[in-house]
């Protein structure tokens, strides 16, 4: 017998990945590695795999991305790269460097 406390506001991987329209690898492959540098947070119960709807919310819901000094320099120079191949990067002149 399961507890309804217990599981309330809680889906297991399966009910992500049904909820999401993915395969439950993706969602296991989120817990795990994470994508785009943001990790699906989730818990185990009893063998079973948890992940609270907050945390879901949260893992789904964009963010601005800061860009960190060393983007910006690996930006800069795959700007400078473009241009002497004689490509313009698509930023304009105005940009942060």
């Amino acid at each position: 017998m399961q507890n309804a406390n217990l599981l309330d506001g809680r889906m297991t991987l399966h009910q992500v990945a049904k909820r999401l329209k993915v395969h439950v690898a993706t969602v296991y492959r989120w817990t795990l590695q994470g994508v785009r540098g943001k990790r699906l947070k989730s818990f185990l119960i009893g063998g079973r795999r948890y992940v609270a709807q907050a945390d879901l919310e949260h893992f789904l819901r964009p963010e601005d991305q800061v860009v960190s000094k060393d983007d910006s320099r690996r930006s800069r120079q795959a700007r400078e790269r473009l241009r002497s191949y004689g490509i313009e990067s698509p930023r304009g002149k105005d940009d942060v460097p």
